[in-house]
């Protein structure tokens, strides 16, 4: 079909049918949404990534992450000099902003990435892996495997102390507490683009879904074969299954 072939009856390019059957769903319009706020969470991620860096005391500096965070509210507000408005403190409120966070980004994203190396297993919140095509699947452990070479490190603890067969040390292990700072931090920017690679997945899915639209070249009984759109046919077809109520003539 050449690409100046146009429908028969409403006279509509291939392109323009597509232009004007291609309507956005509620579940594509819902799926933009919510990568629209994995986006603007992210940015926040990073915006108090920063204060976090700036706001903790270097008097911790030689604790371990794990146990920092394990014990945060065991640690109050300490005193960390005296500035020209007076003393300087670093509340707790911090630790407390670190474990949470810590919790959305890193131990979500540590059960994914066991259940990628176990192969069938689930991602929270997002169905069985098996949902996915192949392809997807692969960008995804892609993803996590090459974080984990980067950083020489497991982003979770499969239970076992010390480097795992690969050379990886693992989740936290070992890590003093800006250095797992900065550990935690690449873990929550990839949490994120994982998130936000999972949603555009089912965007692609829900498009594919939908009814393909275009022109079709029909045979027609007593005539020759002849173009005509998706949304043509599909008017026809819904006004040939109505019934239509006859009028009574009105007597002249």
């Amino acid at each position: 079909m050449s690409e100046q072939s146009r429908c028969w009856f409403c006279h509509r390019s291939d392109d323009e049918v597509l232009a004007f059957a291609d309507v956005e769903t509620p579940r594509e319009r819902e799926i933009l949404q919510q990568i629209s706020e994995v986006t603007r969470c992210k940015a926040a991620f990073v915006e108090s990534a920063d204060a976090w860096k700036k706001g903790l005391p270097k008097e911790l500096k030689e604790f371990e992450f794990e146990f920092v965070t394990s014990n945060a509210d065991q640690f109050k507000p300490i005193r960390i000099g005296n500035g020209l408005l007076g003393e300087i403190v670093a509340p707790n409120k911090l630790l407390r902003e670190i474990v949470d966070a810590k919790k959305l980004t890193a131990d979500w994203l540590e059960s994914v990435a066991r259940a990628f190396r176990e192969g069938d297993g689930e991602i929270p919140g997002f169905g069985p892996i098996s949902r996915f095509e192949k392809a997807d699947r692969e960008l995804l452990g892609r993803m996590v495997d090459q974080f984990e070479a980067k950083w020489r490190r497991r982003i979770g603890n499969d239970g076992n102390r010390g480097a795992d067969p690969s050379g990886y040390e693992q989740g936290f292990e070992g890590l003093k507490l800006f250095d797992g700072l900065e550990f935690m931090i690449a873990v929550g920017i990839l949490y994120y683009d994982v998130q936000a690679q999972l949603f555009d997945m089912a965007g692609r899915r829900e498009i594919n879904s939908k009814p393909k639209r275009g022109l079709l070249v029909l045979p027609v009984t007593g005539y020759p074969p002849v173009p005509l759109c998706s949304v043509c046919i599909d008017v026809m077809r819904e006004l040939s299954s109505r019934p239509f109520a006859v009028e009574p003539a009105i007597p002249q």
